[in-house]
């Protein structure tokens, strides 16, 4: 199987690209590939379940029932750490599945796997 790594930067800003990243993430792990999700810019805050449990894309897709799949099959979850670090998010605050990680990461990450930007 493949490997892809999906790259979100939009927060609850843009709900329809927050769904859709969730939502092939999880498509991608339903077909038995190896998948990450790396949060950067604003979408770090979707760490935040509160946040997240409230993002719904025109079609009534829901944010959360993705991730909670994800977050299931033990997908990582992980978190731009400067992009953290700016909005005060630390990894005590993380829920489980994700993790801080670092730019030097998405590097290695996207150098062996089909990326996905949203």
């Amino acid at each position: 199987m493949a490997r892809f790594l999906f790259v979100l930067s939009r927060g609850a800003e843009d709900p329809t690209r927050c769904v859709r990243c969730f939502q092939f993430a999880k498509i991608a792990v339903e077909k038995g590939h190896e998948v990450t999700v790396f949060l950067v810019d604003d979408a770090v805050q979707l760490c935040h379940l509160s946040i997240t449990e409230r993002i719904k894309a025109p079609t009534g897709d829901e944010c959360l029932p993705y991730l909670r799949l994800l977050q299931d099959r033990q997908v990582p979850l992980l978190v731009c750490k400067p992009c953290a670090e700016a909005r005060m998010i630390g990894e005590d605050d993380l829920p489980q599945g994700f993790r801080i990680s670092t730019g030097a990461t998405l590097i290695d990450l996207a150098a062996e796997a089909k990326v996905f930007t949203f």
